[in-house]
């Protein structure tokens, strides 16, 4: 029934700071594995993580154009994530079907009778 996969993820994040741009990159791996694999997904565990990629972006930001200089700061970061997907294969599940004639007249009359009581 279950079934595990190791899988790289490449992800990428901007941020006003280190930690927001690395915390932004992070969050994309759920997303990503989302679009490749269709299973129901039980767990994403990450294994190891590469950083490519890490730029730090300096300016100068001013107020009308001569005012109150300050230096601002963007972060990007691009890694690779090594993960392990635990995935549930929902096929291989054995439903029990019952079948109900009356099912859901039935139900509402049966709510009916207990809301009374």
């Amino acid at each position: 029934m279950e079934k595990t996969i190791q899988h790289k993820v490449k992800v990428e994040g901007k941020g006003k700071s280190k930690e927001h741009a690395i915390n932004t990159a992070l969050g994309q791996i759920q997303r990503k594995v989302m679009d490749e694999y269709k299973a129901m997904i039980i767990r994403i565990e990450p294994l190891s993580i590469n950083v490519i990629e890490a730029i730090e972006h300096t300016y100068t930001e001013r107020f009308l154009l001569f005012f109150f200089p300050r230096k601002r700061h963007m972060y990007k970061v691009v890694m690779d994530v090594d993960v392990n997907i635990t995935l549930l294969k929902v096929e291989d599940i054995d439903f029990k079907t019952i079948d109900s004639p009356n099912g859901i007249v039935k139900s509402i009359f049966q709510n009916e009778q207990m809301a009374n009581k």
